[in-house]
């Protein structure tokens, strides 16, 4: 696989994100996905894709432990643009496995615990579609932590799946666009919004990131983005679940 150094340009106006877009979508079609896990950024790109002229496929991993308002914001989306989202789940045996193995909360008990919690209930799942993808599009954004401030807007994954090597572009058109932004194109544009994104409770507190029920709760007016997630892990920094670590050399 090649990229044309002018995906890897920086992306001056809304227009040029739609061509961005749609130059991908004409390439590769069906093997190009947008991921979305009920944040604003995934749907904002949802929408500049069906005003580029084009459904794309979209695809959620349901790690069985979604906010109820995540779940209602899919079918919301889904009526809106006339899509299905394509729903993936932890596997059933997995996930038995886990819970026997290590209690239904283990997530609690240690960072490895938590890594692990998320790797049966995201990650795995994760790789099954990535195997069915040659551009994996992502709405990470370079101010929603630390650790993705110098993320690029698009990269060579190197993966190796049964044993055979295989390249795939992973690509965050948004990279670059600051929250206020991204909620500016979503109120000018009806995108659908998760609910809990526009709550806030006493004191400034509010959801800035969204994840599983347990692990996700609002941030206070001076914190970090992330820092929501696994708060008893806030020694961690880059508070990532592992979907956007570097991938195994196996497989």
């Amino acid at each position: 696989m090649t990229v044309s150094p002018a995906l890897l340009e920086t992306l001056k106006s809304i227009d040029d994100v739609k061509v961005f877009l749609k130059t991908l979508h004409d390439h590769f079609g069906d093997r190009m996905a947008i991921a979305t896990s009920g944040q604003l950024t995934g749907e904002v790109i949802l929408d500049l894709c069906v005003k580029a002229g084009f459904k794309p496929r979209v695809y959620t991993v349901d790690t069985k432990r979604l906010f109820p308002e995540t779940l209602a914001l899919f079918d919301a989306v889904e009526k809106k643009y006339g899509i299905k989202i394509e729903r993936y789940y932890p596997d059933p045996a997995e996930l038995k496995t886990l819970v026997e193995e290590n209690g239904e909360y283990l997530f609690f008990d240690s960072k490895e615990k938590q890594e692990l919690c998320c790797r049966v209930r995201k990650v795995l799942p994760n790789e099954r579609v990535l195997r069915t993808l040659d551009v994996w599009v992502t709405g990470l954004t370079a101010d929603q932590s630390a650790s993705r401030q110098k993320m690029p807007r698009a990269e060579i994954i190197e993966r190796v799946e049964d044993g055979k090597k295989r390249s795939l572009l992973k690509v965050s058109p948004l990279v670059d666009w600051p929250e206020s932004k991204v909620r500016e194109y979503a109120n000018a544009n009806g995108v659908p919004v998760n609910p809990l994104m526009n709550r806030e409770f006493p004191g400034g507190w509010r959801y800035e990131s969204l994840g599983c029920v347990i692990c996700t709760t609002p941030i206070g007016p001076f914190e970090s983005r992330r820092a929501g997630r696994w708060r008893w892990l806030n020694q961690d920094a880059s508070k990532e679940c592992g979907l956007h670590l570097p991938p195994p050399t196996h497989g």
